[in-house]
C-alpha cells in the first residue's frame, strides 16, 4: 500500500520552482541589458517601464491564481506512476483515446470515414486511364495524390475497425472487474472530452497547441484526473481551504462503515492521522507561499510603470 503525495505539496513545489525560474530570468535579463546597453541591437526601454519586470509580474500573477485555494487529498493507491506531465504529449494522447475509446468518439470517426469514402469514389473514377501513352505530369501527380489519400483512408479504416472491436469486447465483457474498469475509463474519457469541448485551444501551423500558463494548469488537472482513474486511485479524505475563510472536509463512508468497507479497520485511524498531518503541513506551506508572494509584490511596487 502506498499513500500518494498531497496535491498541495506538489503545487507548492511547482509554484516555488516557477518563482525561482522567473527570478533567474529577471536577473539574466537585467544583466543582459546592462552589459549590452551600448549595442544598437538592444532596444532601450522607456522610463518607468521594464519588459523583464512586466514578465516577472505576470509570473507572480499566475502563481497567486494557483494558490487562491488549497486542496489536500489522501489516497490509497496500488502504485505511484513514474510518468511526468507534458502538455503536448498529453493532448495528442488524450485526443486519440477520446476518438477510439469512447462511444461518441468512435461514432465521429465512423462518420468522418464515410465522408472521406464518398469523396474518394468520384475522385478515383475521374482519374485518367493508364495506357501506352505517357501520362502528363499533371495527370501523374493526380494519380499519386489519390493513391496517397486512399492508403491513408485504408489505414485509418483498419485502425477504426480494430478499436471498435476492442471497445465492444470490453463493453460486453462477462468479467465484472474488467467491465467495471471499462466503464470507469469510458466515463473518464467522456468527461475529459466534454471539458475539452468547452475550450478554445489555439494551435500553430504544425498542429501543436499554443499553451499559456492557465491552459497548462487546466490540462494538468485533466491529466491528474486521468491518472487517478487509470491507476485505480480513490480519494478517502479531502480538505479544501479558500481565501474567503471556507473550510470543507469530505470523507468516504467506507471509513465509518467497517462492516461494508473493503478497508482494514486497523487502517482507518492511520488514514485519519496521515490526512490530519498532511493538512497541517500543507497549511503551513500554503501560508508561507502566500506571504512570500505578497512580499515580492510589495518589493516590485516601486518599479511599477508610471
Amino acid at each position: 500500500m502506498q499513500f500518494g503525495k498531497s496535491n498541495a505539496e506538489k503545487d507548492e513545489q511547482r509554484s516555488n520552482a516557477r518563482l525561482e525560474k522567473a527570478s533567474k530570468k529577471q536577473v539574466e535579463a537585467s544583466l543582459s541589458v546592462d552589459e549590452k546597453s551600448d549595442e544598437k541591437s538592444v532596444p532601450k526601454e522607456a522610463a518607468g517601464q521594464s519588459a523583464s519586470l512586466n514578465s516577472f509580474r505576470e509570473t507572480i500573477k499566475d502563481v497567486l491564481e494557483e494558490i487562491t485555494s488549497l486542496e489536500i487529498n489522501t489516497m490509497i493507491v496500488g502504485n505511484i506512476p513514474m510518468s511526468k506531465f507534458d502538455v503536448q504529449e498529453f493532448y495528442m494522447d488524450i485526443s486519440d483515446k477520446i476518438a477510439y475509446k469512447t462511444e461518441q468518439g468512435l461514432q465521429n470517426v465512423k462518420e468522418s470515414l464515410l465522408e472521406r469514402s464518398a469523396q474518394l469514389k468520384p475522385k478515383g473514377a475521374s482519374l485518367p486511364q493508364q495506357t501506352s501513352t505517357s501520362l502528363l505530369p499533371k495527370e501523374a501527380a493526380a494519380i499519386e495524390q489519390y493513391r496517397a489519400e486512399l492508403t491513408s483512408y485504408n489505414q485509418d479504416l483498419e485502425a477504426y475497425k480494430a478499436a471498435e472491436q476492442i471497445f465492444n469486447d470490453r463493453k460486453n465483457s462477462l468479467d465484472p472487474l474488467a467491465k467495471e474498469q471499462f466503464e470507469r475509463e469510458h466515463a473518464c474519457y467522456s468527461e475529459i472530452s466534454r471539458q475539452l469541448a468547452k475550450l478554445k485551444i489555439p494551435k500553430d501551423a504544425s498542429g501543436k497547441i499554443i499553451s499559456d500558463a492557465p491552459m497548462i494548469r487546466y490540462f494538468r488537472k485533466l491529466w491528474e484526473f486521468e491518472q487517478s482513474v487509470l491507476n485505480g486511485e480513490r480519494i478517502f479524505a479531502q480538505t479544501k481551504f479558500h481565501l474567503d475563510g471556507d473550510l470543507t472536509n469530505k470523507f468516504i463512508d467506507d471509513l465509518f462503515m467497517p462492516s461494508k468497507s473493503r478497508i482494514d479497520p486497523t487502517m482507518t485511524q492511520l488514514v485519519f492521522d496521515l490526512h490530519r498531518q498532511g493538512v497541517e503541513n500543507a497549511q503551513k506551506q500554503w501560508s508561507g507561499l502566500i506571504t512570500t508572494c505578497v512580499n515580492l509584490v510589495k518589493s516590485l511596487m516601486p518599479f511599477r510603470a508610471q
